[in-house]
């Protein structure tokens, strides 16, 4: 779950952070001694003219704490539940090749 253009950010050969959730990628991160003003940066797709800088999180209506949770089969409150599953629904056209002949 995430912001994701596609056939944009997502059209590479090789996506070695793809099965990772969010906190696992932070703790890559630290390991590889990245500073920890970047680790910790508030994630923004800035994709909004009327709110730049928003949040992900406020524009998703989950923490990406609780969308890890998720992912790894912990439990998560019933609105994060029904917002990320909702979420995947409505963005399955991102995650399949399109139609050809």
């Amino acid at each position: 779950m995430g912001f994701f253009t596609k056939f944009g950010d997502g059209a590479c050969d090789l996506a070695p952070l793809s099965g990772l959730v969010k906190n696992q990628v932070r703790d890559i991160a630290r390991s590889f001694g990245a500073p920890e003003s970047l680790v910790e940066k508030i994630p923004t797709a800035d994709l909004e003219d009327l709110a730049p800088g928003k949040p992900d999180e406020a524009s998703h209506g989950v923490t990406y704490a609780e969308i890890d949770a998720f992912l790894q089969g912990e439990p998560v409150r019933e609105e994060a539940f029904k917002i990320i599953c909702d979420t995947y629904k409505k963005t399955h056209h991102k995650r399949v090749m399109p139609f050809a002949p």
